[in-house]
């Protein structure tokens, strides 16, 4: 089971305080739960780590995280776009060109192009 668990490529490290089997969780469920709130609990099936238990506050803050590194994705990507425009030696569509080439008005309304 040791060498299962101890894969060097993988970046999670837990003590064994947190290694609990799906057995040993099913019977003891409450006390993981109570372990769970202070740190991270790892659930084992068939020598393997299948699952984490965290409380709901991590998951929380991962999620917050998740949500900080998106909107930093988007700032990059709209970065690179003007960095891109100022080389370039092409001007940007404006919103009217755009509206006015798919038939739309500024209203949003179809306008009559014939």
């Amino acid at each position: 089971m040791r060498e299962a668990l101890m894969e060097t490529d993988d970046p999670v490290l837990f003590g064994p305080t947190q290694l609990v089997s799906s057995t040993k969780l099913v019977r003891n469920l409450s006390s993981y739960l109570d372990l769970a709130q202070k740190k991270p609990v790892f659930v084992a099936r068939d020598q393997e780590v299948e699952v984490v238990l965290i409380s709901i506050e991590e998951y929380r803050q991962l999620l917050r995280e998740e949500e900080k590194v998106e909107r930093l994705y988007h700032a990059v990507v709209a970065l690179r776009r003007l960095v891109e425009n100022q080389k370039s030696s092409q001007s940007l569509l404006t919103t009217d060109d755009v509206l006015s080439n798919l038939g739309l008005g500024q209203s949003g309304g179809v306008t009559n192009s014939e």
